[in-house]
């Protein structure tokens, strides 16, 4: 297999890390300021490589207020609701959770774009769905015995689980929705990274805001103080933006471009798979049989809808 194609498993494997990194920080940022240094970051550096090696062009211009949509509702919402569903329900469930985003681009395309729904599109979307429901429902030891002493704080639920279900859900469809919105920049030959980084910059801009104007105000309790933030809390901040945003993302668009698209895509769909051998070194904890068997259906779901979609 060309190296190139192999670029959809370092993706997915920078996106794992982040991932694992994130609920430590987020206990210690609070969401809402986590995210917004988070993006503010990967903003900064996609915009520095964009400006660097000349990727602006007329092309992404034509395009510019459909992008920006696109990054407030991918990132600026779609971003936080995920990372606020990570907080919540620890990065395994919202790995899962998060992955629905491959049926949901299915729904929109034929919604609004026209696209025909295929049988085996089918079929993949309600494997994605069964896989969701497993690991949701069995994907934690002692789930059906109601012990929750023994779980890791990354297996409890903080709050409602109802609630964090539709954050992660949410997060999905703000994912799905800002790819479908960048899609006919793209179509036309937008430089994909340019893109990027314009969607990240909106994102950015809508988050400061945000967060200047009102949750600055309103830390969590168990969020530490500004000041008491140490050096390493802003260098794990940047080190998790640039794994899994700048190097991540950077890395599938650059793969997309030079191998097939199927092959690299459906490789970066494995993040569910691989939470979970690195939850188990993080956390020390063997997850529960259910979180295989549904992270492998969510993953052959979401390869199958990449597949018939080529």
């Amino acid at each position: 297999m060309p190296f190139a194609e192999l670029s959809g498993l370092v993706a997915a494997l920078c996106w794992t890390v982040s991932s694992l990194m994130a609920p430590g920080l987020i206990q210690r940022f609070g969401t809402m300021r986590f995210n917004t240094f988070r993006i503010v970051i990967a903003s900064s550096i996609l915009l520095v490589i964009c400006l660097i090696t000349q990727r602006f062009d007329a092309t992404l211009w034509q395009h510019a207020e459909i992008i920006m949509l696109s990054g407030l509702l991918g990132i600026f919402i779609g971003d936080t609701m995920l990372f606020t569903a990570v907080h919540r329900l620890g990065p395994r469930r919202t790995g899962v959770l998060f992955a629905t985003n491959a049926p949901m681009s299915i729904l929109l395309g034929w919604l609004f774009l026209g696209e025909n729904l295929s049988f085996n599109q089918l079929f993949a979307c309600g494997l994605v769905l069964v896989g969701v429901v497993i690991a949701i429902l069995f994907g934690r030891k002692n789930s059906l015995l109601g012990r929750k002493n023994s779980l890791h704080a990354w297996e409890q639920t903080k709050g409602k689980l109802s609630i964090g279900i539709l954050l992660a859900l949410g997060a999905a469809l703000g994912q799905a929705s800002g790819a479908l919105l960048s899609k006919p920049a793209l179509v036309d030959g937008a430089d994909p990274i340019a893109v990027s980084a314009l969607r990240v910059g909106t994102g950015a801009l809508a988050l400061v805001l945000a967060y200047g104007l009102y949750y600055r105000h309103k830390q969590p309790a168990e969020a530490i103080p500004f000041s008491q933030l140490t050096r390493f809390d802003f260098m794990g901040i940047a080190a998790l933006a640039t794994i899994g945003m700048v190097i991540g993302m950077s890395v599938l668009v650059w793969g997309v471009g030079n191998a097939n698209v199927g092959i690299v895509t459906t490789l970066s769909a494995v993040v569910p798979v691989l939470i979970l051998p690195g939850l188990w070194i993080t956390t020390g904890q063997r997850p529960a049989l259910g979180a295989w068997i549904g992270a492998i259906f969510v993953v052959a779901g979401a390869a199958l809808i990449i597949l018939f979609s080529h």
